[in-house]
C-alpha cells in the first residue's frame, strides 16, 4: 500500500467510525426508535461525506445487532416485541449475577478500582442528562465486569448480547430519574463484591436488572 493510500484507507476509516458514532447515539438516546429507518442522508449532510462511509458504519451496527440492512433498500432500527423485553431481562439477570459472583471470589484490588472508576464516569455523564452517553459507559461498566472475571467464555457470551440488552434499554424508556437511580445501584454492587459479600452482590444486580423490567410494567398498566 502506497503512502497515499494508506492516507485515504485511514481518512476514509475515521469518517466511518464518525458516522458509526454519530448513529448509534440516535439509536441510544432514542432519537430513532426500534422499526425506524436510519436517515443517511441527515449523516451525509452532517459529516459532508459520500455514502461508501455510512454503508460501512451502518454494516458495522448490523453486525453489532442495533439495525437491520434490507436489501438493496434501507436500514433500519431492530424492533422487539414488548414480551420479549421480560425474556431478555431474565437472561440478563442469569448472566450478571453469574459474573458479580465470579468477580466477589476473586477481583483484585485493581479490578474494583477500575470499575469504580467507570461508575465515577458513568454518574458524571447522567448528571449531565446524557442518556446515550450513559448507556454507551454503562456498557462498558458490565462488560469490563465480565472481563475481569477472568472467564473468556462468559465474556464473549455477554458481548455477543451487549446489543439486546442496548434494545431492551430502547424498549423500556425509563425516564431520566429513575435512570439517575439505577446507574447510583452500582456503587453498592461494587462495595459489596470488594466485601466478598457474594450472597448481597448477587441480589443487589438481581433488582438492578429485574426492578427496571419491574417499573415499566407499572407504567405500562397505569
Amino acid at each position: 500500500m502506497t503512502p497515499s493510500t494508506a492516507t485515504y484507507a485511514i481518512h476514509r476509516q475515521s469518517l466511518s467510525d464518525q458516522a458509526y458514532a454519530y448513529i448509534k447515539r440516535l439509536i441510544l438516546s432514542g432519537e430513532i426508535r426500534g422499526g425506524e429507518r436510519i436517515p443517511e442522508e441527515r449523516v451525509a449532510q452532517q459529516f459532508g461525506i459520500s455514502r461508501t462511509p455510512i454503508r460501512e458504519a451502518l454494516s458495522r451496527l448490523e453486525e453489532y445487532g442495533l439495525i437491520q440492512i434490507k436489501p438493496r433498500s434501507y436500514a433500519e432500527v431492530v424492533a422487539l416485541e414488548p414480551q420479549e423485553a421480560g425474556q431478555l431481562a431474565v437472561i440478563r439477570a442469569q448472566l450478571e449475577t453469574l459474573a458479580v459472583s465470579l468477580l466477589a471470589e476473586c477481583g483484585t484490588r485493581e479490578d474494583f478500582r477500575e470499575l469504580e472508576l467507570l461508575t465515577k464516569e458513568c454518574n458524571a455523564l447522567i448528571a449531565e442528562g446524557d442518556i446515550a452517553g450513559t448507556f454507551e459507559k454503562d456498557s462498558l461498566l458490565h462488560l469490563e465486569m465480565f472481563r475481569r472475571t477472568g472467564n473468556r467464555h462468559l465474556y464473549e457470551l455477554y458481548e455477543k448480547f451487549d446489543a439486546k440488552i442496548q434494545l431492551l434499554r430502547l424498549v423500556l424508556r425509563v425516564p431520566l430519574k429513575k435512570l439517575r437511580v439505577y446507574v447510583k445501584h452500582h456503587e453498592g454492587i461494587i462495595e459489596a463484591m470488594k466485601r466478598r459479600d457474594t450472597e448481597l452482590a448477587v441480589s443487589l444486580m438481581r433488582q438492578h436488572i429485574m426492578n427496571q423490567l419491574d417499573d415499566q410494567e407499572k407504567v405500562n398498566t397505569q
